[in-house]
């Protein structure tokens, strides 16, 4: 059987032609009006936005005559000050203002309905969720935009951005290494980079190093910075990229009266200290002009070290000095989402010479603040020691649960190590007020050639009264102080260990201990009184001892040194206490000093 081909009738085949084009025209028109309607809203939401930024400027409380004096820094086109004392709170938000961002977060929703894969619709409203305190629905927001745009960059940064404002620096950073992985060399390298946030000094060390040498000093710097390393993730790092992403964002902001154009000073001062969080109207008392003054977050802390080649990380405090977090003038700051405040872990560290190896002691004590200790039950926090070898890379570490005793957390760690100088940590994060407390410095850990003294540092304990003497540094009795500022009146317990004795030719070995305090000058022999990475044993000032014994013990072992020591007669000031120890069979004589500080309740 065969078959005909038969065309179609020519009428049927006009109104098929008719249909079709009549479809297409109505697609074509539908594609038109979704495409106006996307750019009326576009439109409704740069306006929208522009509202909001006016209103944030334009009723930003007037304060006369505050922003006069000079500059602490000058910043490309700003006079950067810096607050001196208790910094003052910050401006509140009007609640007109709230709502204007508000209703740009409505208007820009509406807009990305539409053109969801569009970056600058997709940034605005992530960051304006973000800055009305709406973490989550800013990551839900970036990650649609994630999965409408073909930018495979924008979509991680951007959902990076969301997490490490939610506080899941853990994720943000994973997110933000993909998203600089598919950015050109060039640009990545620029946001990898830490020139901004060095002192002069380091920044042109750094410049100097080959990319390959500038990589593992961002490496070291970053693990130096992390503010704790209890938590995931690293904070001060996650926080870097963020601030290169809202630069990024706020260079696209609609410029309003009371801005000034985005320029490279802007992007400087967002990388060094983030967005501010309150604004003022400076009015001049003569001539009433009006200036802008914008403040940063006041609980920022100086986690990201300036120095970190040039001075190192320093070491632990004197009685008494500043805590170094709380610098007055930081390169940079920045105040972490994962905890509520951050306070200095009063410690006090003992180095004991075990052969050829050390036992590094800390002890600590960190005072829970009005809103951890409120209700007055007893807290539970997890508590940490971190140790770092000269390169920063992690060595060791220890944790447990702690219970807090009359509203204080009391930590002891040991931890056994070679010679070399090391970075520790001790750390505490109570999770329930999410109160954090961290000391964090470099020690110098030596032991003494063959057939000399080991002499340890000198621990400072509550004093032992009638009871009886330590005599090992495990026993119940020695109970350390982590808090080394005293009052005159106090009475302090004394503890060393001392091996290395010479046997005298009878089968023991005989010592004499000699234990003096005089006042220093804080300044002129700074150095002499260091307490932590120190080398063992340096001779310190003489001063006529406060009390003296001689002891026997059996060779080859560890004699503990134990007394009770009477401040009595002091007054306040800077204090260094010496205990002298000389082998009477050899005549060697090491020394190690304690530094303490004599303070009055009133001083």
């Amino acid at each position: 059987m065969q078959e005909r081909f038969q065309p179609a009738r020519p009428a049927r085949c006009v109104a098929i032609l008719v249909t079709l084009l009549v479809g297409v025209t109505s697609a074509l028109r539908a594609q038109d009006s979704t495409s106006a309607e996307a750019e009326r809203q576009k439109r409704a939401a740069r306006r929208a936005e522009a509202e909001y930024e006016s209103l944030a400027r334009r009723l930003a409380p007037a304060a006369f005559g505050s922003g006069g004096g000079e500059c602490d820094e000058v910043v490309g086109r700003f006079c950067l000050r810096f607050d001196e004392g208790d910094p003052r709170p910050l401006p509140p938000e009007l609640p007109r203002v709230v709502q204007a961002r508000r209703d740009a977060v409505e208007t820009l929703r509406r807009a990305f309905a539409l053109v969801p894969g569009d970056l600058r619709i997709a940034g605005s409203l992530v960051r304006y969720l973000v800055e009305d305190g709406r973490a989550d629905e800013a990551v839900s927001a970036a990650e649609a935009f994630a999965w409408a745009t073909t930018d495979s960059t924008w979509k991680e940064l951007l959902v990076a951005f969301g997490m490490h404002a939610r506080g899941d620096d853990s994720a943000a950073e994973l997110r933000f290494g993909e998203g600089l992985a598919r950015l050109p060399a060039e640009e990545a390298r620029r946001m990898e980079r830490v020139d901004v946030l060095l002192a002069a000094d380091e920044r042109r060390l750094y410049r100097e190093l080959d990319e390959a040498e500038q990589r593992r000093y961002e490496r070291e710097l970053w693990t130096a910075a992390d503010p704790l390393y209890l938590t995931p993730g690293n904070e001060a790092r996650a926080e870097h990229f963020a601030r290169h992403v809202w630069a990024r964002m706020l260079s696209q902001a609609p410029v309003v009266f009371g801005m000034v154009p985005w320029g490279k000073d802007l992007d400087e001062l967002t990388l060094r200290y983030g967005v501010p969080k309150g604004r003022e109207r400076d009015v001049s008392s003569w001539t009433l002009d009006v200036r802008m003054i914008e403040h940063f977050d006041p609980n920022q802390l100086a986690y990201v070290p300036e120095r970190l080649r040039t001075a190192g990380l320093g070491e632990a405090p004197l009685p008494g000095e500043p805590w170094p977090l709380a610098n007055p003038r930081p390169r940079s700051g920045h105040a972490p989402l994962t905890f509520r405040r951050m306070l200095p872990f009063a410690h006090q560290v003992t180095r004991f010479p075990v052969g050829d190896s050390v036992v590094l002691r800390v002890d600590g004590a960190l005072a829970l603040d009005s809103v951890a200790a409120e209700g007055g039950s007893a807290r539970t926090a997890t508590a940490a020691l971190f140790v770092l070898d000269s390169a920063y890379s992690h060595v060791t570490e220890q944790r447990r649960r702690v219970v807090s005793e009359r509203d204080t957390l009391f930590v002891a760690f040991e931890a056994t190590l070679p010679a070399g100088r090391f970075v520790y940590s001790l750390e505490a994060l109570e999770e329930e007020s999410r109160l954090a407390g961290r000391a964090r410095y470099e020690v110098l850990l030596s032991t003494p050639a063959p057939g000399e003294l080991a002499l340890s540092d000198l621990l400072i304990a509550q004093p032992y009264r009638d009871a009886e003497l330590p005599r090992e540094r495990s026993a119940p009795g020695l109970k350390p102080r982590a808090v080394l500022i005293v009052q005159p009146a106090d009475t302090l317990g004394l503890y060393a260990e001392v091996s290395g004795l010479t046997d005298g030719g009878d089968g023991a070995t005989r010592y004499r201990v000699e234990v003096s305090i005089r006042r220093t000058d804080e300044s002129g022999i700074r150095r002499a009184v260091r307490w932590i990475g120190r080398v063992l044993g340096v001779s310190g000032p003489d001063a006529p001892p406060r009390v003296s014994w001689t002891g026997a013990g059996a060779p080859g072992g560890i004699e503990p040194l134990a007394v009770d020591l009477d401040l009595a007669g002091l007054g306040s000031g800077l204090y260094l206490i010496q205990l002298a120890v000389q082998d009477l069979t050899t005549g060697q004589r090491r020394e190690s000093h304690r530094a303490i500080r004599v303070a009055r309740p009133d001083d």
